[in-house]
């Protein structure tokens, strides 16, 4: 498979050598801080890491878990110091996550996840035709004005369902892993030495930090929001809750930034992320507002402004700038990054859409048939399942107990002896026991179309 993996065996043990460490200890829907990262390590054992994930398997168990080891291995590049780091415990994890042979076991896989993430992108981006700067930038521009002529479908989605502001802090789940340390894996692409661009992205980078004001950074401004509305401001606590797609858009940034013979291609991306922050943004403020009375949207609200111009900066002081120093043949990675991005942001919209459905009408009961045998599941007080998806849809029946299902982060709903779900192929969940046990049932089922 490599130098460093001769078979997929000695890749699927290092892989579990890496996983054994607590910080993925299932004992916490919640963490209390940032170094515990619950994955279900029986699910590792069942990947197949032979194959690249395809676009058609964005949405399912292999691509979270793969993310979720992902996200752990980039981050341990950064800093979290934890206000709890004064607990006797909290400085252990603290220590754990950070242990040199650990950390440099997941720099050995990381290539080798990243491809299996990521790889699929090449497959999906395809440049056709040759390209100049003039027509990069018509291209470019087209794309946003276009976006920019229609309302967000997941701002409307927001609105039209039956608990909106259920979605609305579900959707602010889903950018904490992101916005709570904001412009981190833009912070890789600061040290070196080449040309001016370095400079303009420092300006962008500045003013994500509020040049170095704390109260004004992009990040505490974040926190703030999330503070306004009741919900928990620290790093992670929504951990398990994150779908494999919101951790697609954090991991492609850390990902093309931290190699740097994509740099061309964090280019793209940084583009149309500046680019298309503005129209999106003022749209979601409104809607936060409108259904989630008091919430501060001052987050929001600074990139409608800001990245107005920071676009400005990314295509003309950038983009164009390194086209004149190093070519037109950069552009083709400068246009796979920009859609790549596109394409990662447009899968994650549409899997947090239909998680809002799913999570705003758990006892719906659709029609469905039985296609697979049933199996049945004892478990034990605060037994803990961490979230995790299914490739097949389910029908879920409490047999006896009580237990709490969890399928957005927000507020779990309690089920009881004879109560049933019906999971969709493609939806998180996860269990905790509230009885001193109980025992439920999972069957495969069809679920009828209409």
């Amino acid at each position: 498979m490599s130098k460093i993996f001769c078979t997929k065996e000695q890749f699927a043990e290092s892989i579990s050598n890496y996983a054994s460490n607590k910080c993925f200890e299932d004992i916490e829907i919640n963490p209390s801080d940032p170094y515990h990262r619950p994955i279900r390590r029986n699910d590792l054992a069942k990947l197949d890491c032979t194959k690249d994930v395809q676009i058609a398997d964005v949405f399912g168990n292999k691509n979270l878990i793969l993310n979720k080891l992902l996200l752990t291995i980039y981050e341990q590049d950064l800093l979290f110091l934890d206000q709890n780091y004064t607990n006797p415990h909290s400085r252990e994890a603290f220590k754990s996550f950070y242990d040199p042979y650990f950390v440099a076991n997941g720099k050995a896989l990381r290539p080798f996840i990243e491809k299996l993430v990521f790889g699929f992108l090449d497959n999906e981006i395809e440049i056709i035709g040759k390209w100049n700067k003039d027509k990069l930038n018509q291209y470019l521009q087209s794309v946003i004005t276009e976006q920019e002529s229609t309302k967000s479908e997941l701002c409307t989605s927001i609105e039209n369902l039956d608990k909106p502001e259920l979605a609305g802090k579900m959707l602010l789940i889903q950018m904490a892993p992101d916005f709570l340390s904001e412009a981190s894996a833009m912070a890789r692409t600061l040290p070196g030495a080449y040309g001016e661009e370095q400079s303009e992205i420092m300006k962008v980078f500045i003013d994500e930090y509020g040049y170095g004001v704390h109260h004004a950074k992009h990040s505490t401004l974040f926190e703030s929001t999330l503070e306004s509305i009741g919900m928990n401001k620290n790093l992670h606590h929504y951990y398990d809750s994150y779908l494999p797609t919101s951790l697609m858009l954090v991991n492609y940034f850390h990902y093309v930034c931290g190699n740097k013979h994509n740099w061309f291609k964090y280019l793209g991306a940084l583009y149309y992320t500046e680019a298309s922050i503005p129209h999106f943004n003022k749209q979601i403020s409104a809607v936060l507002r409108k259904i989630l009375p008091g919430i501060d949207t001052k987050y929001f609200d600074e990139h409608v402004h800001i990245d107005q111009h920071h676009r400005r900066m990314v295509l003309d002081k950038i983009i164009g700038k390194s086209i004149d120093r190093y070519g037109e043949s950069i552009i083709d990675d400068i246009l796979h990054g920009f859609e790549s991005f596109r394409l990662l942001q447009t899968l994650a919209d549409k899997d947090l859409i239909e998680q809002m459905h799913f999570s705003s009408q758990l006892k719906s009961t659709p029609q469905y048939k039985p296609v697979g045998e049933k199996k049945y599941f004892t478990e034990s007080l605060n037994e803990l399942t961490s979230a995790h998806i299914h490739s097949e849809s389910e029908l879920f029946t409490v047999i006896a107990g009580e237990l709490d299902f969890n399928a957005n982060g927000v507020q779990s709903i309690v089920l009881g002896a004879g109560e049933k779900i019906i999971i969709p192929k493609g939806r998180l969940h996860g269990t905790r026991i509230r009885s001193n046990s109980a025992k439920y049932c999972v069957e495969s089922i069809c679920i009828s179309e209409g």
